[in-house]
């Protein structure tokens, strides 16, 4: 007998120019939320992020989210232009992501939709403290788009472009989380 699907997604904030991606494949029968990854692992739903990697100047160019798997492995999915010189957020075991907030929305210098900049709210468990990072993107100071936040993500979807010779961009984000 079928469980049911036991997360939701989130509006889409910024554009839908690109390609979809979605990190949750489905949920399984036995409760567990499948990573869209090519091992297809079991996403562990208590700690789901390990880390972060953000590229990012004007906007947010790409994002690359490193998932805790069920068995104690992980798997990584990028999303977007990768820099080398990204910045990396590293959550450790008691922490959890509460909150992404930023804004999303019409460049003008770009011409279209898209995620222009982004911050991180970490939540340790263990202390009892809150730790915000970012903000990455917005590096014109234009502060285009609208505000947009989410709490609990579990893990992440949207729209993406990508081009090895010139960064296109995150168009798009809508976050799933559990029910």
């Amino acid at each position: 007998m079928s469980t049911g699907q036991n997360f939701i997604s989130t509006s889409l904030v910024g554009g839908q120019d690109g390609t979809i991606f979605q990190d949750i494949y489905f949920r399984a029968d036995n409760g567990s939320y499948m990573l869209n990854a090519a091992d297809k692992g079991q996403l562990d739903p208590n700690h789901s992020i390990q880390q972060i990697t953000v590229s990012s100047g004007w906007i947010v160019d790409g994002i690359s989210i490193t998932y805790q798997l069920v068995d104690g492995g992980s798997t990584t999915i990028q999303h977007g232009t990768q820099f080398p010189s990204a910045a990396v957020i590293k959550f450790n075991g008691d922490e959890r992501l509460v909150g992404v907030y930023g804004r999303a929305g019409n460049q003008t210098y770009y011409k279209r939709a898209l995620v222009n900049n982004i911050n991180f709210v970490i939540f340790d468990t263990a202390k009892g403290t809150t730790r915000t990072v970012g903000p990455f993107g917005n590096n014109n100071k234009s502060n285009e788009g609208t505000p947009f936040y989410s709490s609990d993500v579990l893990a992440f979807g949207g729209f993406a472009r990508w081009n090895s010779s010139e960064p296109i961009g995150l168009q798009g984000l809508f976050f799933y989380k559990k029910m």
